[in-house]
């Protein structure tokens, strides 16, 4: 990104701070986007949720709880965060903090493909699990105080429209590397596939089954590398200079969130909706490269669609977010995120159309939810006091994702015969995390936003905008 760019991005989000604050925001901006393009690469390809990861797994013959535990460690990584507000509590500067504890986390990723060495399966599956269990860790650590550092730096008044656009432009840079990579990954499973392209490579003998394993450890090669650059941007993003004040003790520090009633309410609705989500989390991307027989780049195919949903409403739920609250704007993603797992009840092998619809409903609500979930608990958190907020927040809803997706394979089901169709093990348990997502709306309701506004006047608000809007346009035309 451009200054110049940078610049028009910062004054579309409408900041209206004096010259000084003014350069910082803008500065935030340009360095923020930067970094997150090679971070945004680097998680597609080697972080927990990958397809790649995924297809790692799919390929040693992973169980379903194995599958189920690779989520967990995404969750439950989410417990180190706390670790990230020790370790800055008292040091005056953040962002070296913030470098060099990110850095072992993706560092380690670098050595996935030695899973592939093990003279059994098995051995090389743990040995993926327990990599990516520190690797993950480290990172969230970085995370935390990354939260810190950026809500210093940007206003809360247009957080909501700061994270949409850098997410937007992040999203289209990693989707694009992900369809390139994911594409070639594929060619080694069908020695005619593509054979005119293979050839103008002169490549025709490399793309054979028995070198996708050998590509792969040199995708995470290649990702750990873009990730370990980005940490060199990052530095150069800015920080504001703390104020000096009277450290408390970290029992303090973490004791103090759960005094306030209010960030209580907003844990007991984060718990259950992230127990609800991890529900056959684990499943999603095993069920479509098994169960529907689809290709890695079909796989990319369905992310395309999500994210490019997810891209067209960053900037819809920015303004939503700012405009309404993120209550309200989570209310929609709760009613929408019940939805789509049903989606997956109606699927087979033979036809798996409705994928492509989910695809769509599901970037739009994630998208949202992907705003909420980061701006949420930082704009009821007392100024100052947003990364222990943030900590204990990722922890304990961490906690209870966890323990969903860990039941997801312990108890994993049999199949369900209905009489006029049979679900598989994994519909069943999207069937139930349905119903579970839809509940956690009820200890949303009691959760008090000075901003929110109620849902029926957000609605109506922006229902008529939108009639506004296709009026003019007729009448253009």
């Amino acid at each position: 990104m451009t200054p110049a760019k940078a610049k028009s991005c910062q004054n579309r989000l409408g900041c209206t701070t004096n010259k000084a604050d003014r350069g910082i925001i803008r500065h935030t901006i340009h360095s923020s986007v930067r970094e997150g393009v090679f971070a945004q690469i680097y998680g597609n390809l080697a972080q927990i949720g990958s397809s790649f990861i995924t297809k790692l797994m799919v390929m040693l013959g992973a169980s379903p709880l194995q599958y189920s535990l690779l989520s967990a460690i995404g969750q439950i990584s989410a417990i180190w965060q706390p670790l990230g507000v020790a370790f800055s509590q008292y040091i005056s500067q953040r962002k070296w903090a913030c470098v060099w504890l990110t850095f072992p986390g993706r560092f380690l990723t670098l050595f996935l493909g030695l899973a592939l060495l093990f003279p059994h399966r098995e051995q090389g599956i743990w040995y993926i699990l327990c990599l990516l269990f520190f690797s993950a860790g480290f990172q969230s650590i970085g995370a935390n105080i990354w939260i810190a550092w950026i809500s210093d730096l940007i206003p809360l008044k247009i957080r909501g429209r700061f994270f949409s656009t850098r997410n937007q432009i992040l999203l289209i840079i990693g989707l694009t590397f992900s369809y390139i990579i994911s594409y070639h990954v594929d060619l080694f499973e069908n020695s005619y596939k593509a054979l005119r392209y293979k050839s103008i490579l002169g490549l025709e003998h490399f793309f054979i089954p028995q070198n996708q394993a050998i590509f792969l450890a040199f995708v995470y090669i290649f990702a750990s590398i873009i990730g370990i650059i980005g940490l060199f941007f990052l530095s150069l993003q800015p920080e504001r200079k703390r104020l000096h004040h009277k450290a408390k003790s970290l029992s303090e520090v973490f004791s103090e969130p759960f005094k306030d009633k209010n960030f209580r309410l907003l844990l007991v609705f984060g718990s259950l909706w992230m127990f609800a989500t991890g529900v056959g989390s684990p499943f999603w991307g095993p069920f479509m490269l098994k169960n529907l027989k689809m290709g890695l780049f079909q796989v990319q195919m369905y992310n395309t669609l999500h994210m490019g949903s997810s891209l067209l409403a960053f900037s819809f739920w920015g303004k939503f977010i700012d405009r309404f609250g993120n209550k309200t704007a989570m209310k929609i993603c709760v009613l929408l995120g019940g939805l789509n797992p049903v989606f997956w009840l109606f699927m087979s092998a033979q036809n798996y159309s409705l994928l492509w619809v989910e695809a769509v409903l599901s970037g739009f609500m994630w998208a949202g939810t992907g705003i909420v979930t980061t701006n949420f608990v930082l704009s009821i958190a007392p100024k100052r006091r947003e990364q222990a907020y943030s900590g204990i927040y990722a922890a304990v809803t961490g906690i209870f994702m966890m323990s969903s997706t860990l039941a997801s394979g312990v108890f994993y089901p049999k199949p369900l015969d209905l009489g006029y169709r049979v679900l598989d093990p994994e519909q069943v348990i999207f069937g139930l995390g349905a119903l579970l997502r839809w509940t956690a709306i009820i200890p949303l309701f009691l959760v008090r936003e000075y901003r929110s506004v109620p849902l029926r006047k957000a609605l109506a608000f922006t229902f008529s905008r939108l009639i506004g809007w296709r009026l003019r346009v007729g009448k253009r035309n």
